[in-house]
């Protein structure tokens, strides 16, 4: 039997706008200092418009991936997609989708970078807790608005 996925590209799309304030607040006023001078920028000038543009289509772009590839896994965990059962609630669908991506994809990539890359686990711990919070938010958007 063959599933029955469909995913909704306005979420995505509400999931990808929604990131930009959490990213602009994560990376700015809350954690931004702690990050530079981690990532050993602290001393550097503000980009300027044509590189923050590109940084912002990129993280967009990234963003849009997770949105669409996190959706497509919301769905095939559910029974109905299947033609098998009931589904949980949303919420059950929005934290294990969260959780396990999260734990199996992210983490592992920022452990990666502190042994290859000699990154500092400040850093890890700043951008994994922002990608759980990315990832925390938009599984909530995929399985409550589909």
């Amino acid at each position: 039997m063959q599933p029955e996925i469909a995913v909704n590209f306005a979420t995505v799309i509400v999931c990808v706008v929604a990131s930009m304030p959490v990213g602009f607040l994560w990376f700015g006023p809350v954690f931004g200092k702690a990050w530079a001078r981690h990532m050993g920028m602290e001393d550097m000038e503000e980009p300027g418009g044509g590189a923050m543009a590109k940084s912002l289509a990129l993280y967009a772009l990234g963003s849009l991936l997770i949105a669409v590839v996190l959706a497509h896994n919301i769905e095939a965990w559910q029974p109905s997609t299947w033609g098998a059962g009931v589904d949980d609630a949303a919420s059950v669908y929005a934290l294990n989708a969260a959780l396990w991506t999260w734990i199996g994809f992210f983490v592992p990539l920022q452990i990666g970078r502190v042994a290859w890359e000699g990154r500092r686990w400040g850093l890890v711990v700043i951008n994994s807790s922002f990608d759980l919070v990315r990832l925390l938010l938009f599984s909530t958007i995929l399985s409550y608005w589909q």
